[in-house]
């Protein structure tokens, strides 16, 4: 007994030393399971507190590994009891060590992922981009260049079927191969763009940057019109284009005949090749980027930011028309040949400026984009005000964010039905569609202007520019301000974008509008002294004067306000200069024209500029496109509520695969339909195949062109209504989250951790 005691006593004794680390163990967990600033507190010890860890570990350790014949053969409980404690404290210990270094750890990763850098290189002063609004700014400026980049192409279309002897139809295969690439880019990496969102976005816009390289080299192997110092000199005493009744005649002037044209034409492949291109990098960006500022920016701030991303980038299409405005001043080449001028239908523009820009600018853009980290420090905060309105959890944000590509993988199934099963979400994405394929018709909008106003593609350029940049921005302010109002509801932000666009459907009919239509000789009326029963183009007065169509030459009859195709064509013999003394000084007028009534006939078109019209055209243009676009930033919010948050990104794929399905992919198909069922007058190359449109019935084109687009838009604003009213509805509870109380509790907001 005294032996045991011995014993016993000692054991009681280090027992007795281990409560002390164990009451401070018992304090640290507490502490940790505490608020954020006590758990700063914990950390801040945390070295100290792991060496008394360690150190109790090793006290037990030894204590529960102590064996001798007294304690073996030892009746007493007591003893057996502390030795089974001890090895539970010392358990204990060694996990609660285990949980120092994985917080450690976390906490580590969470520096990493909200520092801006790349490959592990993440410099300090890189710190002061690390802002919302500076990556929207960025991320803005990459999408307007992109809107850019496939912008022009709607004012370099008629430059781009003349230098390539394209027709309508292959301008639409352009104009489509972005979208049949964009549908399966969008179906595909919608759910891997979840995860690492902002790699995804710099990765689109590196392939942007290729989509515009392929159609700017095309340049580099193009022909083009080479005038030498004759290739003005006169057919016939100054003045080219007259009737020859010749045997053998004039014939076109040199190098002019437009047969450049069709040896380019195999180079149409790489404007289709850039198109399928840009369809591939568009994809990321516009299924991540809504998503990634989401999770920075609360949905009273969303809108707001939505709004000046919409700003930045829908100013690329006017900016992109003043662009391709000025570029088409200047010659293709940028060395014009002697006596070329804008004025003369050889003239060609440097095209190629308007893919090679936007290539640049998005070059140096998407390096920037790619520094941002993969979540910003404001991401705690605006998760917290999301778990107070119940839109999502901690646990679920984490497992979002840490999705391995097998998870994602594993989990496209359940997701797709998930997004199928959503019925609300659904009647927007189709609504979406229907919009889309009404804004089709904004690539042939230039050209729509230039032909109802009588405008030169660099006016309208210039014209379409500034009233679409003043509708743009007043409309998205609008919106972002209304937002900024109240914290609504998702359900009440719908209806906001339906009545919207349905108000905004009647302005569509703007273009109505119009200048007079030009009464064209041989296409709208019979050649006077003419015994056909029908207008023909080519009739007794002028079928014998070798006429072309490579290239218009209007002429008009102001006796009768008669417009004809050319000079030929109005079976002119003889003209007159504007001084005779110089063959480029131009034609005053043509005479001897046999197929005309006043037998005059006077350079242009009839008819004037009609400039009133064109204001009210436009003006009811401008307040359309305001109130449509002032629904934007609604119509962005609801598609991030509308689904659960790991669904995001995929519902944006869903509407991208659907809008282009329904929507961007059939739109050239249809107008580019509307427009040339509507031409009179087709480009007939000498060697008798078929290019562009020259003339076109304007009245059949603008009934067509308007009443498809409002009919599409009523179509859109239906399966909007539907679809606020499937939306399921908001409890009280859930209505004073969001429109009382949401968002006004800092504490809750502070305390919240992405990683709890």
């Amino acid at each position: 007994m005294q032996r045991l005691s011995i014993v016993h006593d000692p054991m009681i004794r280090r027992i007795s030393t281990i409560e002390e680390p164990v009451m401070t163990e018992a304090v640290r967990r507490v502490s940790r399971a505490g608020n954020l600033a006590v758990r700063r507190v914990s950390h801040a010890g945390g070295e100290a507190v792991r060496r008394v860890s360690t150190a109790t570990v090793r006290r037990v350790g030894r204590m529960s590994t102590v064996k001798t014949p007294d304690l073996q053969e030892s009746p007493a409980e007591e003893m057996g009891k502390g030795l089974e404690d001890g090895v539970v404290i010392r358990n204990e210990a060694v996990s609660d060590v285990k949980d120092l270094a994985h917080i450690e750890v976390e906490e580590k990763d969470d520096r990493k992922t909200s520092q801006m850098g790349v490959f592990g290189w993440r410099p300090r002063f890189l710190e002061c981009l690390n802002q919302p609004v500076i990556f929207v700014v960025f991320f803005g400026i990459g999408n307007l260049f992109t809107v850019m980049s496939f912008g022009v192409l709607s004012v370099y279309l008629t430059t781009l079927e003349k230098t390539f002897n394209l027709n309508s139809k292959e301008t639409g295969v352009i104009l489509l191969g972005n979208d049949i690439s964009g549908l399966f880019a969008s179906l595909i990496l919608a759910n891997y763009c979840s995860s690492k969102k902002i790699r995804w976005i710099a990765i689109g816009m590196f392939a942007v940057v290729l989509s515009c390289l392929l159609p700017a080299m095309a340049t580099l192997f193009a022909e083009y019109p080479e005038m030498n110092k004759d290739a003005f000199v006169p057919s016939m005493e100054g003045i080219r284009g007259l009737c020859d009744l010749s045997e053998k005649g004039f014939g076109p002037p040199p190098q002019t005949d437009g047969s450049y044209a069709v040896r380019n034409h195999g180079l149409f492949w790489l404007f289709v090749a850039g198109s399928l291109v840009l369809g591939i990098g568009g994809s990321p960006p516009g299924i991540a980027g809504p998503t990634y500022m989401d999770e920075m920016y609360t949905q009273k701030e969303f809108g707001i930011a939505i709004s000046l991303l919409y700003i930045i980038t829908f100013v690329g299409f006017p900016i992109s028309v003043l662009f391709a405005g000025a570029s088409l001043d200047m010659y293709v080449t940028l060395d014009p040949p002697e006596g070329m001028n804008p004025s003369r239908p050889e003239w060609v523009g440097a095209w190629w400026l308007g893919f090679l820009v936007p290539a640049v600018v998005i070059f140096f853009v998407s390096f920037i984009v790619m520094l941002f980290p993969t979540q910003m420090p404001a991401a705690k905060r605006v998760l917290s005000d999301k778990i107070k309105k119940g839109i999502t959890t901690a646990v679920e944000k984490k497992n979002e964010l840490h999705r391995s590509i097998l998870d994602i993988t594993r989990d496209t199934i359940p997701v797709a039905k998930r997004i199928l099963k959503n019925k609300s979400l659904n009647c927007l994405v189709f609504g979406d569609a229907l919009v889309f394929l009404q804004i089709g018709s904004i690539s042939y909008l230039p050209k729509m202007y230039a032909i109802a106003f009588r405008l030169g593609f660099s006016e309208v350029g210039t014209v379409i520019g500034v009233t679409n940049v003043v509708a743009f921005v007043l409309g998205l302010v609008l919106g972002g301000a209304i937002m900024r109002i109240k914290d609504w509801h998702p359900k009440k932000l719908l209806l906001i974008y339906a009545v919207a666009v349905l108000v905004s459907t009647p302005f569509t009919a703007s273009l109505f509008y119009r200048c007079d239509s030009n009464t064209v000789g041989g296409v709208d009326i019979i050649y006077p002294n003419s015994n056909a029963s029908t207008p023909a183009f080519l009739d007794t007065c002028n079928e014998d004067c070798k006429c072309n169509t490579v290239f218009p030459s209007f002429v008009c009859d102001t006796s009768d306000q008669t417009t004809y195709f050319s000079q030929c064509h109005a079976g002119c013999l003889g003209g007159e200069l504007n001084d005779p003394a110089d063959i480029k000084s131009g034609v005053k007028e043509y005479s001897e024209c046999g197929c005309t009534a006043g037998k005059t006939v006077v350079p242009g078109e009839c008819g004037s500029r009609c400039q009133t019209r064109l204001y009210i055209s436009l003006t009811l243009s401008v307040i359309g496109t305001m109130i449509n676009f002032s629904g934007y930033a609604a119509h962005a919010t609801v598609y991030q509520r509308v689904v659960g948050e790991v669904d995001r990104t995929v519902a944006q794929g869903w509407r991208q695969f659907i809008t282009r399905v329904l929507g961007t992919l059939p739109a050239p198909i249809l107008f580019g339909y509307i427009i040339d069922n509507a031409c009179t007058i087709w480009r007939t190359n000498f060697d008798g195949k078929q290019g562009n449109c020259w003339v076109y019935d304007l009245d059949s084109l603008l009934v067509w062109f308007v009443w498809v687009q409002i009919i599409l838009r009523i179509g859109s604003s239906i399966l909007y209504f539907a679809g606020w009213y499937l939306y399921p509805e908001p409890t009280q509870e859930e209505l004073e989250r969001y429109e009382g109380r949401a968002g006004s509790n800092g504490y809750e907001m502070e305390r919240t951790d992405l990683k709890s």
